[in-house]
């Protein structure tokens, strides 16, 4: 009865783990600077690793540098980063190969930033 109850669990447990979702491999940039995750982790902001902490299988959380990243698994199993700062800073962290789309004043359009120009909020809506 015990070594039955013994393999049962460990059987439970091998599903629930390989059902689990992992961290995916990402590189992108941000307002904040240069984000690297590893498969499964660490995760690093400007080339120092922050605290990682799994909120469930698709969502986790990066701590560290005053800032908070907040990475979601997608179904495909890409990663969506986005980040909160100091003074409820807030924006999105853009994977290395998406380029950046130029706003009308030049530089990167980030519908986030607070100080917009009339050209940019029309471009953002």
């Amino acid at each position: 009865m015990m070594s039955k109850l013994k393999t049962m669990v460990l059987v439970l447990g091998f599903v629930a783990f390989s059902a689990s979702a992992a961290l995916p491999l990402f590189n992108g940039k941000g307002a904040p600077g240069d984000v690297h995750i590893d498969q499964n982790g660490p995760v690093y902001l400007n080339g120092k690793e922050m605290k990682l902490k799994k909120i469930n299988d698709n969502f986790y959380e990066a701590r560290g540098q005053g800032v908070v990243l907040s990475i979601a698994v997608t179904p495909d199993g890409n990663a969506s980063v986005s980040w909160n700062g100091k003074n409820r800073a807030h924006g999105e962290i853009l994977p290395e190969d998406e380029q950046a789309v130029k706003g009308p004043s030049g530089r990167d359009l980030d519908c986030s930033r607070a100080d917009l120009t009339n050209a940019e909020m029309k471009a953002c809506q």
